[in-house]
């Protein structure tokens, strides 16, 4: 299959803007966000987070309803692609 890699630049400035506003309290430092092809073959959107170190545990809740959150946003912002969503915790420098 034939993916289109194409992202429109408002793409990735909703997504951090969402998980920024969701998460918060759980220091997100990054969010990278790139088109590719899912499991299937299918077309996918993959954004990865990037949080520091938080003492405060994740309420699973969050992320639930940010998902469901982020899938509308994309859709009405005319992105198709399905979003998979990976975290990954960073240690402090220093």
């Amino acid at each position: 299959m034939n993916v289109d890699t194409d992202i429109d630049v408002a793409i990735p400035k909703a997504v951090r803007k969402l998980l920024k506003e969701k998460f918060a309290e759980y220091r997100l430092e990054r969010v990278d966000v790139r088109a590719g092809e899912d499991h299937t073959g299918d077309p996918g959107l993959f954004i990865d987070a990037y949080y520091g170190l938080s003492d405060t545990p994740l309420d699973t809740s969050i992320i639930s309803h940010a998902l469901t959150e982020l899938r509308d946003i994309l859709l009405k912002m005319g992105e198709r692609r399905f979003p998979s969503c990976g975290t990954t915790l960073t240690r402090d420098k220093g």
